[in-house]
């Protein structure tokens, strides 16, 4: 029930690549609350359960899908945070700005860079609770290392190239996009380089254009979910799952609060508990109906009084009716 998502664009190039292999993600998409016109969207939020099932099933057909997706993005066509990084000065200029705006993609992302001496280190780690996407370290360090390359017209002088986890392409894959055999079940996914790369002056360089890049940056960068609603949606479920009535009381309980004090803390987020209640329901109306469940054994576990008004909830949230909605993402 979480709020993580991304806005990364490979989003519509794994789509492209499943529908190409005759596997279109249609189901996974609606279950996720979105729609194919979403993915070109420049405020696109993909939760980040489905970001991964699309790379997993992405990298059944293609195994290298991490190593090579930087290689299917149209000349030009990149997240705004890689547009950002090539008009900055030089390579570690570019390094420190997605470190710093990372968040522009997803508020998960973690990016670091550190400059030991002699060895400059870039790596990629993901904050979200149980967030497991091998291949988006695998993305992660192939875009810097293609991007740069193809910045500087220079082939980034690689010492070691680290995964947390196993290998999932054959190892020629990683040889061609690196030049070394990674170190894997390493304690991080990073690449370290010869620091007198650090240096080297970006082709692509555009101060002018650095400078509204980064501003709108600024202005874009993506918050953590917030602790409190989040703590509040998952009570919600929790009580709904059991068949329990999800009330402002037994929430506010749950929460250790009163029911004034959660009610003003959500009004300081500006949300409320109904809207909580709707965005959890409908999450969970999705995976039941998913799932095979009836539209009356969802009704009832969702605490609607009646099978219509789940309906007619259904033709809101998602615009059809439920056995519709169960229908198709079976049938996909």
């Amino acid at each position: 029930m979480g709020a993580w998502t991304t806005s990364s664009i490979t989003s519509r190039y794994l789509v492209a690549l499943l529908d190409e292999a005759g596997h279109a993600p249609d189901a996974l998409l609606l279950a996720a609350g979105l729609s194919r016109d979403a993915l070109a969207a420049p405020d696109l939020a993909m939760p980040l359960p489905a970001f991964r099932e699309l790379w997993a099933r992405a990298a059944a057909l293609r195994p290298d899908i991490g190593l090579t997706m930087v290689e299917r993005f149209p000349s030009g066509q990149m997240h705004m945070l890689a547009h950002l990084a090539l008009r900055s000065a030089t390579v570690e200029a570019a390094l420190r700005d997605v470190c710093r705006h990372a968040s522009v993609t997803s508020v998960a992302d973690v990016l670091g860079f550190e400059n030991e001496g002699s060895i400059a280190c870039f790596s990629y780690a993901s904050r979200a609770p149980g967030d497991d996407n091998p291949w988006m370290a695998e993305h992660y360090l192939a875009m810097a290392v293609h991007f740069i390359g193809q910045a500087t017209g220079r082939t980034l002088p690689l010492q070691c190239v680290q995964f947390k986890g196993p290998a999932l392409a054959p190892l020629a894959a990683y040889q061609k996009r690196f030049g070394v055999i990674p170190e894997f079940n390493a304690s991080r996914n990073a690449i370290s380089f010869d620091a007198q790369a650090l240096v080297w002056p970006l082709l692509t360089h555009d101060a002018y254009l650095h400078g509204i890049l980064e501003r709108v940056a600024r202005e874009h960068a993506s918050r953590a979910p917030d602790a409190l609603l989040e703590q509040v949606r998952e009570q919600i479920a929790l009580q709904l799952l059991r068949s329990e009535a999800a009330t402002l009381d037994s929430i506010a309980r749950a929460c250790q609060l009163t029911a004034r004090a959660l009610r003003n803390r959500l009004t300081q987020r500006d949300s409320g508990f109904r809207s909580l209640l709707d965005d959890v329901r409908r999450d969970l109306a999705r995976e039941h109906l998913a799932r095979g469940l009836s539209v009356s054994e969802t009704a009832y576990l969702l605490g609607f009084s009646e099978a219509a008004a789940l309906q007619h909830a259904c033709r809101r949230w998602f615009g059809q009716a439920a056995g519709e909605l169960r229908d198709a993402v079976r049938r996909a």
